[in-house]
């Protein structure tokens, strides 16, 4: 009678041993029924859906979870019966009701009661996936974006020139003249557009010297369009002449980032504050320009305000990567500068304020005038 009983006290401990093995998995290890009732959840599970092991065992779990299914969940089940296992991408909620992707594999067991699900949350690849192809195409864009501006750019000085001759020609009358001056100055604008299309798409290999006031200025000018479209009033003030060392492109990056949020922000109309202005952070003790972006939109939630510079956070539901902020954030820190925000609110309205700190030039380094400045001071022709 021993032999029996040390072999139950054996599988009893093997079942609780591989019972703990599945509870210590970071991935989530859920059994259910054939009636969909949840019979096992370990602590992986928990982790990834919120969701306590007590909340959980006993309920639906696709009603639970609010599963969407790439195929029907009858084909699927069909699976199961036929080929013992499914695997797949399945769309789930986590208990504060956020959408996520997992990875699914499915397990029918041998007495064919119980189906075995292994989950892993695969949200954040793929989103940086997608971040990846997006950056991919925008690269391109930007690239064919450069080709057909410099291309533009080459027949519009043979257009101006012609313009210049027609209007100063002795057979040409007044009115005639005035009609050329009106052309010239559409066609400067048609060049001025090309040129800035070319100093977005061109970045140097270098840091070189930048003035904050003409990046912003670059900025507004992009976002004109939709600042007109949405009713905003814009107010500027540029009190900073101190040059920083750094790469336009990125800086560019920062501040379409912020303006675009603050236009997004306001979708009733309302006013877009921009400012520079030379400062110092004591903290660095270092020399600088501080850029302030307000805007009298929505306001960030006191709630959301630890996870403005998370990656993936973000506050557009589906319409954002929440990748903008942590990656400007990034870019500022490079440049061994600081980002910060505040939202107040007043019986005014809502006032939020990005102020971003760029420390000015060591003493070390070297100013380098950069083709695009060379350009518009001294109307040199950017080189191919």
């Amino acid at each position: 009678m021993e032999e029996p009983i040390d072999a139950v006290s054996k599988i009893d401990a093997q079942l609780k041993m591989r019972a703990r093995l599945l509870d210590i998995a970071t991935e989530a290890i859920i059994a259910r029924g054939l009636d969909g009732k949840i019979i096992f959840w370990n602590s992986g599970a928990e982790e990834t859906y919120g969701w306590a092991r007590d909340e959980a065992l006993g309920r639906s779990l696709h009603q639970l979870l609010q599963t969407s299914f790439p195929i029907s969940f009858e084909q699927i089940e069909t699976q199961l019966r036929e080929k013992r296992a499914w695997q797949g991408r399945l769309t789930q909620s986590k208990k504060n009701g956020e959408r996520i992707i997992v990875e699914c594999r499915k397990n029918l067991n041998e007495g064919d009661d119980v189906v075995l699900e292994v989950n892993r949350d695969i949200t954040a690849e793929i989103r940086s996936e997608e971040l990846l192809r997006s950056s991919d195409r925008l690269a391109a864009m930007g690239r064919v974006a450069g080709i057909i501006a410099h291309e533009i750019n080459n027949p519009l000085s043979a257009i101006t020139n012609i313009f210049f001759l027609l209007h100063n020609h002795p057979a040409v009358g007044g009115e005639a003249r005035s009609l050329i001056t009106v052309a010239e100055q559409e066609l400067e604008r048609v060049s001025h557009i090309t040129r800035q299309t070319l100093s977005f798409y061109r970045e140097s290999s270098k840091p070189v010297v930048v003035f904050v006031p003409e990046i912003l200025e670059d900025v507004l000018e992009l976002q004109q369009r939709l600042l007109t479209g949405a009713h905003i009033n814009v107010r500027k003030r540029y009190e900073s002449a101190a040059p920083i060392m750094g790469f336009p492109a990125e800086l560019r990056q920062v501040f379409l980032n912020l303006v675009g949020n603050a236009i997004q922000a306001m979708n009733h109309g309302g006013t877009l504050g921009v400012y520079a202005r030379d400062a110092t952070d004591w903290t660095m003790n270092r020399r600088g320009t501080m850029i302030s972006v307000v805007d009298t939109g929505t306001g960030i939630k006191p709630q959301d305000s630890p996870f403005i510079f998370q990656p993936f956070f973000s506050t557009k539901s589906v319409n954002g990567t929440g990748l903008g902020l942590w990656i400007s954030r990034g870019i500022v820190q490079k440049y061994e500068g600081r980002i910060s925000f505040r939202t107040l609110r007043t019986s005014e309205g809502n006032f939020t304020c990005f102020r971003v700190f760029l420390p000015g030039m060591r003493s070390n380094e070297q100013p380098v005038t950069t083709p695009e400045r060379a350009e518009r001071e001294h109307r040199v022709p950017l080189a191919s």
